[in-house]
């Protein structure tokens, strides 16, 4: 069964009246902050980002 009040110029818009503005978008799409690196990879890029393990760093000074 369709839904007779489904109209798809608002179907996925948070702002149906179509009043958004650049600031509203970021707000509602915001990325959260890093946090520090707990895995298993003691010096290694991921994703062209850095990363490292400072435990194991300590722990493996003499073989990095």
């Amino acid at each position: 069964m369709v839904n007779p009040r489904w109209r798809p110029k608002i179907a996925n818009s948070r702002f149906p009246d179509g009043k958004s503005t650049e600031g509203d978008r970021k707000a509602l799409f915001s990325i959260p902050e890093t946090e520090t690196y707990i895995g298993s990879h003691i010096k290694s890029d991921l994703g062209g980002k850095k990363v490292s393990n400072k435990s194991y760093e300590k722990y493996y000074k003499n073989l990095i």
